[in-house]
């Protein structure tokens, strides 16, 4: 399971099913836990290996908050 499109089609449905059981039955808790894991990843390794495969700072920190691991995995 190397594909990054998987990855990504992954993460982008974990992210839906914690804005639907945040807004549906007021459990916030999964997008928090995503949110605080991708901006950790930000300054951990997302800006890091953007700027190593050439994009640039604001472009990294964008794509790790919303993919995550599952950007920049594929980019190092």
């Amino acid at each position: 399971m190397n594909n990054p499109l998987v990855h990504k089609t992954l993460v982008v449905v974990i992210w839906l099913i914690a804005l639907y059981l945040g807004i549906s039955k007021g459990l916030w808790l999964l997008a928090i836990a995503i949110a605080v894991l991708h901006t950790v990843e930000v300054f951990t390794k997302g800006i890091s290996a953007g700027t190593r495969a050439g994009k640039s700072k604001l472009y990294s920190v964008i794509m790790t908050l919303v993919f995550g691991y599952a950007w920049w995995r594929f980019i190092i």
